[in-house]
């Protein structure tokens, strides 16, 4: 926008208070031109909001480069609002009703079977349905649990608590949340844990939480009899946490683009749950000012999620 200061019946101040009252116009640039060359005026202006303030007479070049820097300047704050929208239109989008209804129908069919034909099923077939009802009850918690850990972690994000009252020990919340996915998959022996002695500022439910999704996702995508193995290493001030799979991998443009509710390769394979192990892990590392990265594993064969964090 830019506006004149001396006009009749509402001046320039008035139209800029006016604009920063309506949410939909605040963030719109904002560029006095006038003949008020005086500081005390072009200090008003900058108090309330203006972007720039041009002193008449102007050339029709520095019109142009206030634009261009002010376009410029506005430009990061619109790709931060399309990714906003890209990331609330996945949410959406997701498989919400798939993949949280299904083993609901499992449990309540088999519930209906049983109250049907209680009477003539036989031990061992109903030893089967408890087993179908149990298997999706387990599944129904699970999705549960990763729906309300992940948007606990978004709420966590914009009021994270005090650094100083949060600490775990590595070793054991690793070693936790490895175990957990492991036995989940029954998997257990394809499963190797060795991590250094460490304190995190992190809560020790989050650490191994992030731990068991990418662990599960490693076990997910490699096939019985292929080895995960689970490192923690520490330097001076950092402290690393890699899972190493030998399954087929994500090409780089994926291990760049992960988010929640994405699941890569879905097409190609059958794949559970709302796509939110990767988001878990990498919102509590930010949680401890720290990242997650995802590379080829070694010799190019298989990934490599990499928990990179500071340590107190």
């Amino acid at each position: 926008i830019l506006c004149d200061i001396n006009m009749p019946g509402m001046d320039g101040y008035a139209v800029l208070e006016a604009l920063q009252q309506d949410p939909r116009c605040r963030d719109i640039p904002f560029i006095f031109l006038t003949a008020l060359a005086d500081r005390a005026s072009q200090r008003r202006g900058m108090t309330l909001g203006a972007d720039d303030y041009i002193t008449k007479p102007f050339s029709e070049r520095e019109i142009l480069d206030a634009i261009a820097a002010r376009v410029q300047r506005q430009r990061p704050l619109r790709e931060r609002l399309e990714a906003l929208l890209a990331e609330r239109q996945r949410e959406a989008g997701a498989a919400w009703s798939h993949e949280l209804m299904t083993p609901l129908n499992g449990v309540l069919g088999g519930l209906q079977l049983i109250e049907a034909e209680a009477d003539a099923i036989k031990p061992e077939e109903l030893k089967d349905l408890l087993a179908l009802i149990r298997e999706g009850a387990e599944r129904q918690q699970r999705l549960s649990r990763q729906l309300v850990l992940y948007f606990e972690l978004v709420q966590l994000k914009s009021a994270p608590p005090n650094p100083a009252r949060l600490g775990c020990e590595a070793g054991s919340c690793v070693a936790a949340g490895a175990t957990e996915a492991a036995a989940r998959a029954r998997r257990e022996a394809d499963v190797t844990v060795q991590c250094d002695d460490a304190r995190l500022p992190l809560a020790a439910t989050h650490l191994s939480a992030a731990v068991a999704e990418l662990v599960g996702n490693a076990l997910c995508y490699s096939s019985p009899g292929q080895r995960v193995t689970v490192t923690g290493t520490g330097t001076t001030g950092r402290y690393t946490i890699a899972i190493t799979d030998q399954g087929p991998g994500l090409t780089p443009e994926e291990c760049r683009t992960f988010g929640p509710f994405i699941q890569f390769g879905r097409a190609k394979r059958e794949q559970q749950g709302l796509g939110l192990g990767l988001a878990i892990a990498q919102s509590v590392a930010g949680l401890a000012g720290g990242r997650l990265t995802l590379e080829p594993g070694p010799a190019g064969r298989g990934l490599r999620a990499v928990l990179d964090l500071p340590r107190l």
